[in-house]
């Protein structure tokens, strides 16, 4: 199933960053990657468990083989992870904006950690526990999630609620924060990121330029689309999941618990791929945003044909009288630029380039 496909592409990711690639685990980017796919596993887990964990003898449930505690469970799990996983996607974007604004010197922005991994865990650990003490995590949906039972009793008035108290507060809170972290805080923040850069870039424009300046206003230019290329796939691959469930959540609060079926169904089979679309986000930025150092700014007279070291390019990039300077075809494709990780060693030519105009 989808859920199977998410949870052996989380599992790659942990492994991939535990044992394979390690040493990127000193950059918070990574870090948060982790810890979101170490949330993301119990979640894969809701969902292949899907209908077993609602009480047996519950009407319109196909398999139903659980008990009111594993239905309780499922439901805690569900409803907290669900939360957590976004707020750490979302929290990339703002670790991005922060990394560009100090030049991904981490010493500088490092302390936001802490605060991320709080919000994630405990705010939606404290919403998922007033539904458990409320008794309103019963069946609903494809398994259990923040329901009264029995299910559609809030919307007939000869049946009365067993389970689940009035907490629509909470349901509040918990749609408008998902709506907030999905439409709201990752575009703003991308958007900001993607405006400054373009400033910083047409502030360069107006300069008249030669040698390495010519390199640096030409990569300036180079991020500028790497940050638009990076921010679409981002949003589109976090909407491409989570908008259908939201749509049903939303769907759901406002009309006192009636389902849409079909759209449910479509939302489920979506969001059950979820951990399968952010790991191939995340190779697939890490392969989009890999510098390529394959070539240097030449004076025509010269350096072309050559394979130089980082220290050769500096040498040559700091050279006033180059006044003939030209860019390689092998230059332009090697200025790739990953707006999450960034490119942080001092002996990266990439240093140079954006380490002056940038305030």
């Amino acid at each position: 199933s989808f859920a199977v496909v998410s949870l052996f592409s989380s599992s790659y990711v942990i492994y991939y960053l535990l044992y394979k690639e390690r040493q990127k685990l000193h950059r918070l980017y990574h870090r948060l990657v982790l810890a979101m796919n170490f949330a993301l596993l119990p979640v894969t887990f809701t969902y292949a468990w899907s209908t077993f964990a609602v009480p047996e003898g519950t009407p319109n449930y196909v398999g139903a083989s659980g008990t009111i505690n594993t239905c309780t469970a499922q439901g805690f799990i569900s409803v907290m992870l669900n939360m957590t996983v976004p707020t750490y996607y979302v929290s990339l974007s703002l670790q991005a904006f922060m990394g560009m604004k100090h030049k991904f010197q981490e010493e500088n922005y490092q302390w936001i950690e802490k605060f991320i991994h709080l919000i994630a865990w405990c705010v939606p650990a404290a919403l998922a526990s007033i539904l458990l003490f409320t008794d309103n995590l019963n069946p609903s949906g494809s398994g259990c999630h923040m329901a009264k039972a029995p299910q559609g009793c809030e919307l007939d008035p000869d049946v009365p609620c067993e389970r689940g108290g009035d907490v629509d507060m909470v349901e509040y809170i918990v749609g408008l924060g998902l709506a907030f972290l999905s439409f709201v805080f990752p575009p703003s923040i991308i958007i900001s990121m993607y405006c400054w850069r373009k400033k910083l870039r047409n502030k360069m424009d107006m300069k008249r330029s030669t040698g390495m300046q010519q390199l640096r206003e030409y990569a300036q230019k180079e991020m500028v689309q790497q940050i638009a290329i990076q921010i679409c796939l981002y949003l589109f691959s976090f909407w491409f999941t989570s908008v259908p469930t939201i749509i049903v959540f939303a769907y759901t609060i406002l009309n006192d618990g009636k389902i849409l079926y079909d759209l449910l169904v479509f939302a489920n089979c979506v969001f059950a791929l979820q951990g399968f679309v952010m790991a191939m986000v995340y190779f697939t930025l890490q392969r989009l945003g890999t510098p390529k150092v394959e070539g240097l700014p030449t004076r025509t007279s010269g350096l072309r044909g050559n394979h130089p070291t980082v220290q050769s390019i500096r040498t040559s990039a700091m050279n006033k009288a180059m006044t003939d300077f030209e860019l390689t075809e092998d230059l332009k494709e090697s200025l790739n630029f990953n707006i999450f990780d960034g490119v942080p060693d001092e002996d990266s030519p990439w240093a140079q380039f954006f380490d002056e105009d940038d305030e």
